[in-house]
């Protein structure tokens, strides 16, 4: 087989375009496991799939098998079917969860690290299953389960869609991986395709498309603590070691701004303080106006 080939089928994965263009799925999915990823293992990233195939069963329970997985009930769960870890995954919860550094845990038993991952792989479960139809996700923990219960009961027959998500916490990589029922997100993927075909032409699809595309642009986000004004030549003779007086600094009152095409604009204010052993900003006050009425007009 050539190259080419090799990677055009690899590209696929056996995933159908109705699938691959459910947009409204995939964006859902990378907000809720970026939101989790830095939730449990304090890891502020943008979640892009790293792989994403169509298995049959077998195939996907002999991978999940490798890995520290949480297989759900068809009857509370009928599309998300499984949540799994690998193994450094595993140990840097486990790091995380005890607070001890990651080496130290090399010597801990896989039971003990998946007892470790049962609160988190539930938060997972919860966050993407409850915006999914059919699901019962509500105030209930990770219905687990084994194969068998779950949704097609991972038989050869049937078929599952696995996405993979890597992430990196001090320089050591993870991955995780979420499984869903082929049929369950093909239905869903085939009538997202239909609604929008049905909508009537000319009704402003471009400019919908554009107010989407501007909506998912990121911007920076500056929290300032206070602003010196210093003449050139003042500026030409700083030196390393050099103390900058701030006295009108108040973590309580920080300046948020944003960064633009037109210059940086102040959005809002926040105060300082710690959160999970980090720096945080609090918002105080209500997005500032101007640039609320900014957005309203996207």
């Amino acid at each position: 087989m050539s190259s080419v080939l090799r990677k055009k089928i690899e590209a696929g994965a056996g995933i159908p375009p109705s699938i691959l263009k459910f947009q409204d799925f995939w964006d859902s999915l990378q907000t809720k496991v970026s939101a989790w990823l830095f939730d449990t293992f304090e890891v502020e990233t943008r979640a892009v799939p790293s792989d994403r195939r169509a298995v049959p069963g077998n195939l996907a329970a002999s991978q999940l098998d490798g890995l520290l997985s949480f297989v759900f009930k068809e009857k509370i769960s009928p599309g998300l079917c499984a949540v799994a870890i690998d193994e450094p995954g595993a140990t840097m919860n486990a790091g995380l969860r005890l607070q001890q550094d990651s080496a130290s845990m090399e010597g801990v038993s896989e039971l003990f690290r998946k007892l470790l991952l049962e609160t988190p792989a539930a938060q997972l479960w919860r966050s993407v299953a409850s915006g999914m139809e059919g699901h019962m996700a509500a105030g209930l923990q990770a219905p687990c389960s084994d194969y068998t219960v779950a949704a097609g009961g991972f038989d050869p027959a049937q078929r599952y869609l696995m996405v993979g998500f890597k992430f990196t916490r001090n320089e050591q990589p993870a991955q995780v991986w979420l499984v869903f029922h082929f049929d369950y997100v093909q239905r869903h993927a085939l009538e997202f395709q239909a609604k929008a075909a049905s909508r009537p032409a000319g009704t402003g699809q471009g400019s919908v498309s554009l107010r989407a595309s501007v909506k998912s642009s990121t911007i920076t986000l500056n929290g300032v603590l206070d602003r010196l004004s210093l003449t050139i030549g003042e500026c030409s003779r700083l030196e390393v070691g050099q103390v900058l007086s701030l006295p009108d600094v108040n973590t309580a009152r920080v300046s948020l701004q944003a960064e633009t095409v037109n210059g940086t604009i102040d959005i809002g204010h926040c105060e300082m303080g710690v959160w999970k052993r980090q720096r945080a900003l609090k918002l105080t006050t209500p997005i500032l106006e101007p640039f609320t009425r900014e957005l309203a007009k996207l």
